[in-house]
């Protein structure tokens, strides 16, 4: 046998990297090298960051070694964080955005943790993200994962990823591994270059809510969904001044496209209406949680080669009742009642709609 495994890896933007790795390195030993050798990686805690195979949810054991994992050449490999599949929708009236003047982008900040960074690779971390700095002004400065904001005990925190690249709170630096209380007015500015968001809050005082009353309230649209929180302690809460509350509302923008609609009626299964085997067809996926992640990790799905283990995610917000089907990078992509959709946006869906992985196979929401 060879001593060495060539393979292929992505590392964040770094896809399709080449490898020859021995076959007795470890995979703690494998992500410290990577490491030293990419410059732009953050050398944080080695314990931040893990190696998946491509289109599987789980890490590889960082003691094991190449020969013990069985990897194989046509095995391809992604470096990222480790990750967290935690995500809490927050109700309509705890929702806040960050806003960058300058440019007038607004980023809704509906669900917590929500990351403040850079897409990657890693199609779980872009659904995680909540501002998308490459769309700012100077936001090449910002850290992959720069920063999160919470919500507990109706207050909003501010917290750092990244022990290297600073955050600001008007104008103060706040402590890595330490949450500070945020309110609306504030100023958050992020990394040397000091990019910086407003924070504002739904909160309004009594009379913008009555002037409000008369004027019709869009509907809360299905966003780009999820954060990646980091794991580590932090040191309580560090409360900041109170806010002015006069800030006027926002509410999500449609920025994926998705059809305005909310499920009054709950689904219980996927049907699928077309598949390579004809057997399959017909054939029920119960829908038992959520999110629910369609691909070949599924049974009725593992014979398709057309589909991607991890191709795509059925997701439910209880508070708004609302479905979306959201592509996971897919490598055959989706459809939606037959036009493709964009990888990584949620589109709503309702009972009745049909949409497809791949070229081969059509599933529908049912009750």
């Amino acid at each position: 046998m060879d001593e060495y495994l060539d393979v292929k890896i992505d590392i964040f933007e770094h896809t399709g990297q080449r490898a020859r790795l021995r076959r007795s390195l470890t995979v703690s030993g494998l992500i410290d090298e990577i490491l030293k050798e990419f410059d732009d990686v953050p050398a944080e805690s080695i314990e931040k960051y893990a190696i998946y195979l491509k289109d599987v949810a789980r890490p590889l054991s960082v003691n094991s070694s190449i020969i013990e994992l069985d990897l194989q050449p046509q095995d391809e490999l992604v470096f990222d964080y480790k990750h967290q599949t935690i995500r809490q929708m927050l109700f309509p009236e705890q929702f806040a955005y960050l806003l960058e003047e300058t440019s007038g982008t607004k980023f809704d900040i509906q669900w917590q943790p929500s990351v403040i960074g850079r897409p990657t690779a890693e199609a779980e971390h872009n659904l995680m993200l909540a501002v998308n700095a490459q769309l700012i002004p100077n936001g090449m400065t910002i850290s992959r994962r720069h920063a999160q904001i919470t919500f507990s005990d109706d207050c909003y925190y501010i917290e750092s990823l990244s022990e290297n690249n600073p955050i600001f709170l008007n104008g103060k630096e706040i402590p890595f591994n330490t949450k500070w209380e945020i309110n609306s007015n504030d100023k958050l500015s992020f990394g040397r270059h000091k990019v910086t968001l407003s924070f504002f809050t739904q909160r309004q005082d009594k009379s913008a809510a009555s002037e409000m009353k008369s004027r019709p309230i869009p509907p809360v649209i299905a966003a780009e969904v999820q954060s990646q929180p980091v794991s580590h302690p932090v040191s309580q809460p560090v409360k900041s001044p109170q806010p002015s509350s006069n800030q006027t509302p926002a509410f999500g923008g449609d920025e994926s496209g998705a059809i305005l609609d909310k499920m009054d009626t709950l689904a219980s299964s996927l049907i699928i209406e077309k598949a390579t085997t004809p057997e399959q067809i017909g054939q029920r996926i119960d829908i038992n949680s959520f999110p629910l992640i369609l691909g070949r990790i599924l049974p009725l799905l593992s014979e398709e080669k057309g589909v991607s283990r991890r191709h795509a995610e059925v997701s439910y917000d209880p508070h708004s009742k609302v479905y979306a089907i959201t592509d996971l990078n897919s490598t055959n992509g989706v459809t939606l009642e037959g036009k493709r959709i964009t990888a990584g946006k949620p589109y709503i869906i309702n009972v009745g709609s049909r949409f497809g992985l791949g070229q081969d196979v059509v599933l529908k929401l049912e009750k």
